[in-house]
């Protein structure tokens, strides 16, 4: 379920580049783009939830991050929707974690005798 987990994810991602990239040109992405991006994300963390909640401990870090980046996406999507720019160190926040939790997850994946501590 993992490595399902980590496909998701590794779209998740391509999608937030294709979003940033469009964003530097000043163009904003489609509408349905964003929609999209949190509809993967969600599917993915369904899928590490179902294997957290199977017995693997490790992936509690995750989720814990998952809840924050997840948060920080809420603030980007309320921000833009009421017609303002969306705040830089948000969006650093937003995109290091997620990469940090994709890192973290891709070790686990790849790993899987490996422990937190």
């Amino acid at each position: 379920m993992l490595m399902g987990a980590l496909a998701t994810f590794t779209l998740v991602a391509l999608m937030g580049v294709m979003m940033v990239l469009s964003m530097a040109r000043g163009l904003p992405p489609d509408p349905y783009y964003p929609r999209l991006h949190a509809l993967a994300a969600l599917i993915g963390s369904g899928l590490v939830i179902a294997d957290a909640v199977g017995g693997d401990e490790r992936l509690y870090l995750n989720i814990g991050l998952a809840v924050v980046i997840i948060a920080l996406g809420l603030v980007m999507a309320v921000t833009s929707k009421k017609g303002k720019k969306i705040p830089k160190a948000v969006l650093i926040a937003h995109a290091g974690l997620a990469v940090a939790c994709y890192g973290i997850l891709a070790f686990f994946t790849f790993n899987p005798q490996s422990t937190l501590i």
